[in-house]
């Protein structure tokens, strides 16, 4: 089982990453022939990095590989568990989006063994400050969790670093994780509201060092526009990760 991990975490970054900004690349080349709008390739104004220059080099391992509707690509699973791993021991990772545990588990499994993993999610039917963005309720999951629930009897040591919160993001106390976090992956509400919302947060939440990752940057409207415009107004230097829907800031 780990050979297969380690195949699917060296295959993360190695292989798919590589292809995929290629195939990113080419898909923007024809939405700008074909002067087509496209919901999920936006035209993006964060400044670019490579990926090589935001990870230190290292051997990481993938569990549930398999991409579902709601997951992030298996290119950027390994960049997370990547970042997981570079943080220091004994530090806070925090997840804003459980959906359903998948990048969780990896966080979990890749990190230092005594850091510890907080994930917030929304429960089901709980009535939310701002409205959802159309398309995304599905994304309330009746199952919160459940992939990396699964591997309490197989990691039960990874498992245990995991603490699931549940609650509105943009009524959650946060105050007891603020500036202790290594790592903040921001993946909630896709709506403009939460996505500014859930930015401010992260900001608090992160170390001196830390690093915070916002998922689906060109992909949704509401995230493009909130970071946007964030950037525009706070001069963070927030970077567009290559080839990804990820979006990368280190506190300095």
């Amino acid at each position: 089982m780990k050979i297969k991990e380690a195949y699917f975490g060296y295959y993360s970054t190695g292989v798919y990453l590589p292809f995929s900004s290629l195939s990113r690349r080419w898909r923007r080349f024809v939405k700008g022939k074909r002067e087509k709008e496209q919901r999920f390739l936006q035209d993006t104004k964060i400044p670019g990095v490579p990926w090589k220059r935001i990870i230190q080099p290292g051997r990481i391992r993938i569990v549930e590989h398999q991409k579902e509707n709601g997951n992030v690509r298996s290119s950027e699973l390994g960049l997370l568990s990547h970042l997981a791993k570079n943080c220091e021991d004994g530090t806070l990772l925090f997840e804003i989006g459980t959906f359903d545990g998948r990048t969780t588990m990896n966080l979990a499994l890749n990190s230092p063994p005594r850091c510890r993993v907080i994930t917030l999610d929304l429960p089901p039917g709980e009535k939310t400050r701002y409205a959802l963005e159309n398309g995304e309720m599905h994304f309330v999951h009746t199952k919160t969790g459940h992939r990396y629930k699964k591997y309490a009897a197989v990691y039960p040591a990874r498992v245990e670093k995991i603490t699931q919160e549940l609650g509105d993001s943009a009524q959650f106390d946060f105050s007891d994780y603020y500036e202790s976090c290594a790592l903040v992956f921001v993946d909630g509400s896709h709506a403009y509201d939460y996505a500014v919302s859930d930015t401010q947060a992260a900001m608090r939440l992160v170390r001196t060092g830390g690093v915070v990752i916002w998922h689906d940057y060109g992909m949704w409207e509401g995230v493009t526009k909130a970071l946007e415009e964030l950037e525009e107004k706070n001069k963070w230097g927030l970077r567009h990760i290559a080839g990804t829907s990820l979006v990368y800031w280190k506190n300095p």
